[in-house]
């Protein structure tokens, strides 16, 4: 069975190597210079790896350590101890540690009950208002979905003072939006792992670039078994027939036509939604897409002379565009550049900023950097990087949920993968390979059935 697999994010590489150790003809490809989707990294003329975004890994991404583990992949990360490390100028550094020695849920609440942003009038509203998910399940946070996190927060007795000091930065680092646009299923999804798993809040980063650490190992695995994995190859169109109610190949912007048995969209959704036919896009299923839209998100690297934070661990602030951000050269051990900082910034939310020019967006960003670490102003900015990402992760808004599509469509030979689609995680790196494997289920399921039809043609070129 050929099957072509638009996308080399971590959805689209998951389902290729997965596919191809069961002897698939498979086929990716990505419409750019690089792989990795989200979770890319190239180089630019010095040699600095620029990263499309802070990739952090929590110990809860079982789905995807485990995938790295059989193929090889499992020393990729450098771990850091369970804690989430808060800035602010009041404040300073201000840490939520998971207690090691603690059963959960109480290793958090013990962390929460240190935390000295909060009042203890605030940490006793918090833990009593948060009782119902950290001894819930599921099912219970999926009803929550139709409300802002910040409305649940109040609603439950919590008081602003927690929702400003903590749950804001904690929306932005998830979903780039503030709690009180962000649906409450989402913060209360990772509230519940974090409550229910022991290792779920141990964060990680990758050891330097995941491109060299992740997408091109995988490739190289993929091209051995025979695959293949072409870049700079871009989907224009999904080419439909009607009568068999089939895709007939996806037709690329040079004009070739990639034919296969099994068609897979590991694309964005805007960028699926973009190729669509007109008799694709009138299907409700598809229509439905139109209720996800990518939340934009900034990635700033600036480069200094000598050592800021000093903080070998993520950073998360409040009250800031920089949701979360860490020091590249401490966190990622091949990144190191010797007495110097390469700081990462995540910069959320970022509808207000995307548009300004560089030299503003490095003045704004290096104006909330030195408030929160006053050291910054003694040390000279070297360079800096931008990345701009228009339509990132799906806003996770409230009653969007129920527009997420089921891997498989109504087209025969045609399946999503993607951390958009029907998945119970949140739309990361671990939603996006539980979708893949969701995929790969769902294209077994329409083989055992008899739904797809192989073609003559591309039976005989396999053998």
């Amino acid at each position: 069975m050929r099957i072509v697999i638009a996308g080399a994010g971590p959805a689209g590489m998951v389902v290729a190597r997965t596919m191809v150790e069961r002897g698939h003809d498979v086929i990716v490809l990505e419409k750019r210079h690089v792989p990795g989707g989200k979770v890319s990294a190239w180089q630019d003329a010095d040699g600095d790896w620029i990263e499309s975004g802070l990739h952090v890994f929590f110990g809860a991404y079982r789905n995807l350590l485990a995938f790295l583990e059989r193929y090889g992949l499992g020393d990729t990360f450098n771990w850091k101890p369970a804690e989430m490390i808060f800035v602010s100028e009041r404040h300073g550094l201000a840490p939520i540690r998971f207690v090691p020695w603690l059963p959960t849920p109480f290793n958090g609440l013990a962390g929460v009950f240190a935390f000295k942003p909060l009042s203890l009038a605030d940490k006793l509203r918090m833990g009593l208002g948060l009782i119902r998910v950290i001894f819930g399940d599921q099912e219970y946070v999926d009803q929550q979905d139709n409300e802002t996190y910040a409305s649940w927060h109040l609603r439950h007795g919590m008081g602003q003072r927690s929702l400003d000091e903590v749950m804001h930065t904690m929306a932005l680092a998830l979903n780039f939006q503030r709690a009180d646009r962000v649906s409450a299923k989402l913060p209360l999804t990772a509230m519940l792992h974090f409550a229910h798993e022991k290792e779920a809040p141990r964060m990680a980063l990758v050891k330097g670039s995941p491109d060299t650490n992740i997408w091109r190992p995988l490739i190289a695995q993929i091209e051995r078994l025979g695959g293949k994995v072409e870049l700079n190859a871009r989907v224009a169109a999904i080419e439909y027939d009607a009568e068999t109610n089939q895709v007939s190949g996806f037709r690329l912007d040079d004009g070739r036509l990639v034919t296969g048995d099994v068609y897979v969209s590991a694309m964005p959704v805007h960028n699926l939604r973009k190729v669509l036919s007109p008799a694709l896009r009138e299907m409700p299923y598809f229509a439905n897409l139109n209720h996800l839209k990518g939340s934009p998100v900034i990635t700033m690297q600036l480069f200094f002379d000598r050592r800021i934070a000093g903080v070998d661990n993520l950073l998360f602030s409040a009250g800031t565009h920089l949701s979360v951000y860490a020091d590249m050269a401490i966190v990622a051990p091949e990144y190191h550049k010797g007495e110097r900082s390469i700081m990462q910034f995540v910069v959320a939310p970022a509808a207000e900023l995307i548009t300004l020019p560089d030299n503003e967006l490095v003045q704004f960003v290096m104006g909330e950097f030195v408030r929160l670490h006053p050291i910054a102003r003694e040390a000279k900015l070297l360079k800096h990087t931008i990345v701009r990402i228009p339509n990132s992760v799906y806003q996770a808004l409230p009653g969007v949920d129920k527009y997420r599509p089921d891997q498989a469509t109504p087209v025969r030979n045609l399946f999503l993968a993607g951390d958009y689609t029907r998945q119970p995680f949140l739309a990361s790196i671990e939603g996006a390979v539980i979708s893949a494997n969701r995929c790969i289920e769902r294209i077994t399921e329409a083989q055992a059935r008899g739904d797809l039809i192989i073609q003559p043609q591309l039976l005989a070129a396999a053998d």
